[in-house]
Order: C-alpha cells, then structure tokens, then sequence
C-alpha cells in the first residue's frame, strides 16, 4: 500500500505563488501532483491524507476517484509521526506500507521493485542546503554534516515491512527518533533514488517542475545550459516567432524572457530562450487557489503588456499603416481563418454547419447561423485599429513574476493566417485572446477542468471547475476593458466566442476538448444580444 502525506498546508512562499493548497494538489504538468504520485503504487492501494478543513472540488474529486485514492482527513494539530501513527491505524494494512511525503515524487526504477519488499529508504546525493534529514554514519538526522561536497539526503520516501512497529516507533518521538528507532529494530536498506523531485521549496518546486516536464512532455523543446530551445519542422512559424523577438520594441523587452538567438539544426528551425522559473497563469487558474487581490495584482500587470503594445503603431507608410492592411487582417484572422477552420472541423467530427445543438437545455440554432451572427457583432478592423501585437497572448504563454509583478510573455504569434511574417495586428485580437483564458476559460478545458455531459445527440451540459473569484474576476476585467479602450465587452465576446470555433482543428488529438471547446464557443455566442 502507498500512503500519501499531504495533511499540511504548503509553506507560505509557495502559497503566495499559488495560493493554500496541501502539496500533493500542486499543479504539475496537465495534472495535479498527486496524479503522478499515485502512479508510484503501481495499481495497487493508495491512501491520502488531506486537511480536514480543505474543500475538493468535484473535478478533483473525479480525480481522486479516477487514480484510486482513498482520502484519509486529518486535523492540522497533529505532528508528522501523530498524523503517521494515526493514518496507518485507520488503514490497518496487512503488509508492507509505502510512506511518501506530499510535496516530493520519487522514481527507484529497478531498485524499487524487488521480489520480497524490504525496509527501505529512498536517498540521494546532493551539495545543496535545504531543511531535509540526511544519514550520517548509518543514523537519521536533522544536521547537515559539516563537509564540503556532496551529503546524502532522505527524499521522504519510505517502505515498512512492519507497520505495527512503525506505529510504536512513532509513539511520543518525533519522525528522526522514529527512524532511527524502527532502524535499530528493523535496519533499512538505503536505496539511491533514479528520480528525486521536492516540491517543498519555492526554488526546488520550480526547479523540480522544469525536470519533470523535460523528461515526460517536450517534445519540440530541449533544455540546454539554461535555455530553452524550440525547434520544429514548421519553418515559417518558428522563423515568425524568432523574427518577433529580433524585432521587439525596447519598452517590451522586460515583458519576455532573454531571447538569445536562432538555433537551426537537424533539418529544423528553431530558437533559444531563457528557462523562466515563474508560474505560468494557465496553472494559477485551473489548479490554484489564490486570493482575488492577487488577481487584481495579476490583472493589472496583464493589461501593463496590452497597453504598451497598443502604444505602439505602425511606423507612417508602412505596409501596415495602409487600410488595406487593416482590411486584409480582418478577413484572414477573423473571418477566413474561423469559417475554414470551423469547416476542417466538422468534416473530421462528421457535423454539419446546418447541424443545431442544445447546450444547458437551450437550443443554440444551426452553427453557420450562430457563426454568422457572432462575426457581424465584430466592427472591421480599420487602420487605427492596427498595432504592436503578440497574437496568442493567453494565460498558457504568460509567465507571472511575483518579484517583479511583471508579466513575461512566450510564444509569439508572428503572423497572419497566410503565414506572412507580420509585427501587427488588431490590438482588439490581442485582448480577445486574453479574455479567451479569462471569461472563456479556456486554460480550463485544455488542462482538464472541464466536464462535458452528453445528454443525447449534440445535447450538451457543460461545466467548468470554479476559480475562487471568477465571477469578480470576469466583471473587474471587463470594467477595465471598456474604461482603458471603450471597447464594447459583447465585441470581446464574439471575438473570444471565434477564438473557440476557430481552434478546433488544433486539437484533432483530443476529440472530447474538441466537443468541449465547440460547447463553449456555443456557450460564449449565446452572451451575445440577438443571440439566434
């Protein structure tokens, strides 16, 4: 059995950053940390202790449910080796017992699975100085041996082959007596660990953070002294993006990490970036828990990078300044790209653009209908309209630096739907797709904070896990939006509604996202007024 404990609260930087979570429901990847720390068990048994005053959302509930983890609430009051003594007394279990720390994920590879499990301790070398216990002449202790290089360090992941006298060890000690007494009874074996990642420190979650996700999710990125380098055979893109970073303007260089240079090997284009160790706003929505003055912190900086890119216009005579420019955007980014890319979708998904839908018991009327009606809301873009823009400046691209309150933007759009490189755009695109994280939600629905109920045929219930706050949060942003630009909110939400219809083939990997954003720009549309 693994037996999982995440009864604390993590550490006030860390809640500053994401809010009061317990460390076992920290963000990590598309998942929360106890999804990956689940897996350790192998299908077998897993428990979890969780604080008693914490409320689970349903869709961590399903979670939970989906990864086979029994909750176990615990009071706060109790010490480490109480809240130990008292979970391994509830699950009263027959063999050997796992003991993992919330805030840490440990891999052993072929040391952890032998035939006969062992009393075991997970241990790593290291020269760094965190608050850990570390062995030190075969015992347990919260000293650091005072020598230089490297000390062995306790990774907070356990086996007992006597739970019994794991209970009695942890009788009135405190957990490095408990160790070392159940060590005199029982000697471990110090196992080096294949895979050691804390997560209990501000700077060791982000560096714990950046070495999972190279090892499990790039594909196209690879971390190299201290960079990040992008590649991928789409050349026009990646040489798009480069050129945009080449081409910052002074005022928005604090507003990116490092740019430092083109990077273009193995038949593909690419660049190099600084690694930034900041959280990213799409994980601070859909798994955080922060309080709405940190929202409004987070909102204000969002909108310091919109208004310097709006500042900036076309130099007079150039190409862009030109109305025929204006005119040329409107209709590949806002026009052409939704309805080819709405088109692309249903022939895939084998809908119909005549096809209507029933979203949360309303019927929404045909798609090209509703389609239709949410591009005349939308005025044409004219010459003024056109200014400095990022072109995909949602919560997944922007990073937040607390220090700083600064926001740091990524991944550059770079140009229009013909592929041409372009420095501009409507600046209303830019605060559309900003509203796409913030009244869509969509950060949500890609890291599976979503639910869709299919109640019959294109009859659909959605939705989405509640942010604390969002509510405000929605109306504070679009109070901004029309005190800052007098831009109309049912234009931002027609805009954010195309956004929706028109990502829909960039996701032909997930068709059930898929049906989730459709249900959602459906959603969005019937905000409008005059809604079919």
């Amino acid at each position: 059995m693994l037996l999982i404990l995440s009864a604390r609260y993590v550490n006030e930087d860390i809640s500053l950053h994401y809010g009061r979570l317990p460390p076992s429901f920290l963000p990590l990847g598309n998942r929360r940390l106890f999804a990956w720390q689940a897996e350790l068990a192998g299908g077998g048994p897993v428990a979890m202790t969780v604080p008693d005053d914490f409320e689970i959302s349903e869709i961590d509930q399903a979670a939970i449910e989906a990864a086979g983890i029994r909750l176990l609430p615990q009071p706060q009051t109790l010490s480490l080796t109480q809240a130990i003594s008292s979970a391994v007394a509830e699950l009263d279990p027959e063999g050997p017992l796992r003991l993992l720390y919330g805030d840490t994920l440990v891999r052993m590879g072929d040391k952890g699975s032998n035939a006969a499990p062992k009393d075991r301790v997970a241990v790593q070398d290291t020269s760094s100085n965190y608050p850990w216990a570390y062995v030190t002449d075969g015992q347990f202790t919260d000293e650091p041996p005072q020598q230089l290089g490297a000390r062995r360090v306790v990774c907070g992941d356990y086996t007992f082959t006597d739970p019994a006298l794991l209970m009695q060890a942890c009788d009135g000690r405190g957990i490095i007596a408990a160790l070392n007494h159940y060590h005199a009874a029982k000697p471990f074996e110090m196992v080096e660990a294949e895979d050691w990642f804390d997560f209990g420190h501000l700077p060791l979650y982000f560096q714990s953070k950046k070495q999972v996700m190279i090892k499990r999710v790039f594909n196209q990125l690879a971390y190299e002294n201290h960079l990040l380098v992008k590649q991928s055979a789409d050349t026009a893109k990646i040489r798009a993006e480069a050129h945009w970073y080449e081409s910052l303007p002074a005022d928005l260089h604090i507003h990116t990490p490092r740019y430092q240079g083109r990077v273009e090997r193995n038949h593909q284009a690419g660049y190099a970036i600084e690694y930034l160790y900041h959280p990213l706003l799409s994980d601070l929505a859909a798994f955080g828990a922060l309080p709405l003055p940190s929202w409004l912190e987070i909102l204000g900086a969002s909108f310091d990078v919109a208004q310097k890119c709006h500042a900036i216009r076309p130099p007079e005579g150039a190409p862009e300044a030109a109305p025929e420019f204006a005119a040329t955007f409107f209709e590949q980014m806002i026009v052409g790209k939704t309805w080819g890319r709405l088109e692309t979708y249903c022939a895939s998904a084998g809908l119909s653009l005549d096809d209507r839908f029933t979203l949360d018991g309303r019927d929404t009327g045909p798609l090209r209908d509703v389609v239709a009606h949410v591009i005349a809301r939308i005025p044409v873009s004219t010459a003024d309209d056109i200014r400095f823009w990022h072109g995909d400046l949602f919560y997944g691209n922007m990073f937040y630096d607390f220090t700083a309150r600064r926001i740091l933007a990524i991944d550059p759009r770079g140009q229009l739907g013909s592929g041409q490189q372009c420095l501009y755009g409507d600046w209303r695109y830019d605060l559309a797709k900003l509203a796409h994280s913030v009244i869509g939600q969509y950060d949500k629905i890609i890291l599976g904070r979503s639910k869709l109920m299919e109640n019959g045929p294109r009859d659909w219930s959605l939705s989405l896990s509640a942010q604390p706050h969002q509510d405000q949060i929605e109306a504070i942003f679009m109070g901004e939006v029309r005190a800052r630009y007098g831009l109309d909110p049912q234009v931002l939400i027609a805009m954010t509604a195309l956004l929706f219809f028109s990502m829909l083939p960039l996701h032909s990997d997930r068709p059930d996202l898929q049906t989730q954003m459709l249900a959602n720009g459906l959603r969005l549309a019937g905000l409008l007024e005059g809604a079919p």
